[in-house]
């Protein structure tokens, strides 16, 4: 029998790709203006096997100009989910190395939030494992696609550089970037983590400006790339989660797939 996977925010950017790549997701409504007592009712009358919690509050400016709203959106609603006792699958971010001294890459003991959102999300992550040792904290990297009819497609590398005239990226940032479809198809496998915290993407030695440079000649785009100056590295190391069978393509094999998937050479 399949797993019944109950997955949050299934509109948005990740939640609709993970719905179109599984046949057992159930999506759930807007948790924004549930209580505690509203979510432990909806995971009661779903019965779900899993929750695959994808809705945040991501826009690290907005957090900051809202920090009540973004505390509740991501803090004290994914702890919500994990306190109805159902295994849960929590999407967390590379933004939590976003104050790391160190070039990286960087593995998941070695965090240093440096901002708001950074700092909810790593004490969702502590929080959430504190409630319950089998929760699986997935940290995102950046992530891209091509617009998905009638979905949010947020701002994303691949969009910046195919609709843009003029784009800027560092020259010393090691970042990798992640196809959101592969994301979305290694959720099965995600589902089946050991209870932790795992880097959750693609790698990649390659500076964005470097990323962008090899985009740029890959589809012969006219757009003019300019250097951004120094930028901290958000450079993870995966193989926590390649140890239990969860391998994305690096960030050029990734970019290839999407190339491929969309026809866009």
């Amino acid at each position: 029998m399949q797993m019944k996977i109950l997955v949050t925010g299934p509109r948005g950017f990740v939640g609709a790709r993970i719905m179109d790549a599984l046949d057992n997701a159930v999506p759930a409504p807007s948790l924004r203006n549930m209580d505690e007592d509203g979510v432990k009712r909806l995971v009661d009358e779903t019965e779900p096997d899993c929750i695959v919690h994808t809705a945040a509050m991501s826009d690290i400016g907005t957090c900051e100009r809202n920090p009540e709203a973004s505390y509740r959106a991501n803090v004290e609603i994914p702890l919500w989910l994990v306190r109805t006792g159902v295994r849960a699958i929590l999407f967390s971010s590379d933004q939590v190395y976003s104050g790391c001294s160190g070039e990286g890459p960087y593995a998941e003991d070695e965090v240093a939030p440096a901002n708001l959102y950074a700092r909810e999300k790593l004490e969702m992550e502590r929080r959430t494992l504190d409630a319950n040792p089998d929760t699986v904290l997935l940290r995102a990297t950046w992530m891209y696609d091509m617009p998905m009819y009638g979905v949010p497609n947020r701002g994303n590398f691949l969009m910046s550089m195919l609709r843009s005239a003029e784009v800027c990226y560092s020259s010393t940032e090691h970042r990798a970037v992640t196809y959101v479809r592969e994301v979305a198809n290694l959720i099965p496998k995600a589902v089946c983590l050991p209870g932790g915290v795992y880097n959750y993407g693609s790698e990649s030695a390659l500076t964005m400006m470097e990323t962008a440079l090899w985009l740029k000649d890959a589809l012969s785009l006219p757009v003019i790339i300019r250097d951004a100056g120094p930028q901290h590295h958000l450079w993870m190391n995966c193989s926590k989660a390649r140890a239990h069978g969860v391998r994305f393509h690096n960030t050029l094999d990734g970019l290839r797939q999407c190339i491929a998937d969309y026809g866009l050479a």
